[in-house]
């Protein structure tokens, strides 16, 4: 049976939890895995942006982590002005609308970004309707 990658390979680091498996899948979870390992979403939270308004989501990574891909549920409307991890602007350019991080959107664009624990990180979100629009963002994590 061919054993799965479990140490960083061209900057890629697969989750620790499969190291762990042995043989074959299990039914339970194993003892030593930690709760970080189980994390699979960095959530930013969510804001209801009054009409042409700007909302900047802010967080801290608790821990070190890698930033896979970002998911935002916004109105039609709503455009991706800046994302920045840790004073490092990560779009260029003119601003994103929210269709290219869309949890349907399964060519969505993935950051696969290696961050520290205590790195802040920064999404902004421009509500471009005539109406208030209930916003969140999460980025997929290992």
């Amino acid at each position: 049976m061919a054993t799965m990658q479990t140490t960083p390979t061209q900057g890629y680091r697969r989750n620790r939890f499969y190291g762990n498996l042995k043989g074959q899948c299990l039914i339970k979870l194993p003892k030593d895995v930690s709760a970080d390992e189980l994390n699979v979403l960095f959530g930013l939270g969510y804001q209801s942006i009054a009409a042409g308004a700007t909302f900047t989501f802010t967080a801290t990574a608790p821990r070190d982590m890698i930033l896979r891909d970002l998911v935002i549920d916004a109105g039609a409307n709503c455009t991706v002005t800046s994302i920045n991890v840790s004073g490092d602007e990560l779009v260029l350019g003119n601003e994103a609308p929210q269709a290219v991080f869309a949890a349907g959107n399964q060519a969505r664009p993935s950051f696969d970004l290696p961050v520290a624990g205590g790195t802040q990180v920064k999404v902004s979100v421009k509500n471009n309707a005539a109406a208030a629009s209930l916003t969140s963002a999460a980025f997929s994590i290992d």
